[in-house]
């Protein structure tokens, strides 16, 4: 005969499939991807040689759209002025992450990836991206926000405050620097 079947404790019945369900959860959360942001930190001489376009201007309009199962942030621009590329009105930009509302409310965020307002103005650097995009350089790097404060405009790119004049002279060196290099000018 066998032997008689003995029943668990009803305290260890509740513990067991508490236990197998904390260890599948456990065993998911570390089979996941953790996804994190490097980004290289670039001199402004970096920036200015990647841009392709640099312009100061004033955010017009922001719209978030589904493109490839990701969120992507468009930026158009409405250029004050023009240091580097092709003089226009507009420039338009996108950038990863966003909030979109359908089908359901769903928001990404690259940690270190501006947030823009409509109405900020700031210097933008932008560098082509995927095929009919603009990005912005070196993620947060090339977007050099324009502040006012009682002494008036500043820009506060890196340790110094600069007025919008400084900052763009020091635009216009780096510019004709590179221009040296290239053509064998440079030492």
């Amino acid at each position: 005969m066998f032997p008689p079947v003995r029943e668990a404790p009803v305290g260890l019945r509740r513990k067991v499939p508490a236990v197998a369900v904390f260890l599948a959860l456990a065993s998911l959360l570390m089979s996941l991807p953790v996804l994190a942001t490097t980004v290289r930190r670039l001199g402004m001489e970096e920036i200015v040689g990647a841009a392709d376009t640099i312009v100061e201007g004033r955010v017009l309009s922001i719209r978030s759209f589904w493109q490839d199962r990701l969120i992507y942030t468009e930026v158009i621009v409405a250029v004050g002025r023009t240091l580097k590329g092709p003089r226009a009105d507009t420039v338009r930009f996108v950038q990863l992450g966003g909030r979109v509302d359908g089908p359901v409310p769903l928001e990404t965020t690259v940690p270190g990836a501006p947030i823009y307002r409509v109405g900020d103005e700031a210097y933008f650097f932008l560098e082509p991206g995927r095929p009919g995009d603009r990005i912005v350089v070196g993620l947060f790097q090339g977007h050099v926000p324009l502040r006012r404060d009682a002494q008036g405009e500043y820009v506060g790119a890196g340790s110094a405050r600069r007025s919008p004049a400084q900052f763009e002279e020091e635009i216009r060196r780096h510019m004709a620097g590179q221009k040296q290099d290239r053509t064998g000018g440079g030492p």
